[in-house]
């Protein structure tokens, strides 16, 4: 339930659990507060493994964007399943995230801002 997190290239990729919900959300925020705590420059939440996100995960990106900006960072999310995406989407976050379709894609972006 815990997020793996690695760097590639001075990017933080945080690979979330198949679900991010109200069981797993405070595991993952308690997992990303020392990484954000480093003020990292980008972080991408990969979501190639989570098949459902409930307000909670919600409120934890919104969170972890939150923080990133505040210190100058950057956040983008990438491999949203469908439901993930429309979740975002009738909330209305897919404005406010900056969204790849592959993390792949989401890591060549954001290397070029360097």
């Amino acid at each position: 339930m815990v997020p793996e997190i690695a760097a590639d290239h001075g990017i933080i990729i945080v690979t979330l659990p198949r679900r991010f919900d109200f069981d797993s959300a405070p595991l993952i925020e308690n997992e990303l507060k020392p990484v954000l705590g480093k003020h990292p420059e980008q972080v991408l939440f990969d979501f190639s493994k989570t098949e459902y996100i409930s307000s909670v995960g919600v409120r934890v990106l919104l969170g972890a964007s939150r923080t990133l900006k505040e210190g100058g960072g950057k956040i983008a999310l990438s491999s949203l399943c469908h439901q993930v995406s429309y979740i975002l989407e009738i909330a209305g976050f897919t404005k406010i995230f900056t969204i790849f379709e592959t993390r792949d894609k989401a890591i060549r972006h954001m290397r070029r801002k360097d």
